[in-house]
């Protein structure tokens, strides 16, 4: 039988992954490196949700959705009052559509934000799980 991954595992995934979306980001700003980024972004949203999963399946809580999810962490003060974690939600699931033109550069232009809200969320994560 498999052994269960350990959040401080998938929290170690979910860094890695922050880590290229910084690098992506600090990319040339040209129409295939934005393609790529927002490709980044999406595989690192993947991610912070896999790492809240396994933060509250440890902790005995149920995500059902991304939506409850980003409610937990909230609860847990994982994120910062004033974060917008809605509109990400929705700008995720725009890149799921691979979003071209104006649609792709509103959602580009706010990568560093989403960056920086993943990043306090890891920080946040590490200081929770020893």
């Amino acid at each position: 039988m498999p052994k269960q991954l350990t959040p401080q595992i998938v929290l170690t995934h979910f860094d890695w992954s922050l880590a290229r979306l910084k690098e992506a980001i600090e990319k040339e700003d040209t129409e295939y490196y934005r393609g790529a980024t927002l490709q980044r972004f999406g595989l690192t949203y993947d991610m912070a949700l896999k790492t809240i999963r396994a933060f509250a399946k440890e902790q005995d809580h149920t995500c059902t959705d991304d939506e409850s999810c980003f409610l937990w962490v909230e609860e847990k003060q994982w994120l910062k009052k004033d974060t917008d974690w809605n509109v990400m939600l929705v700008d995720y699931q725009r890149v799921q559509r691979q979003p071209e033109g104006e649609e792709a550069d509103k959602i580009y232009d706010q990568l560093k934000t989403y960056h920086i809200l993943f990043n306090h969320l890891s920080e946040c994560m590490k200081l929770a799980g020893g």
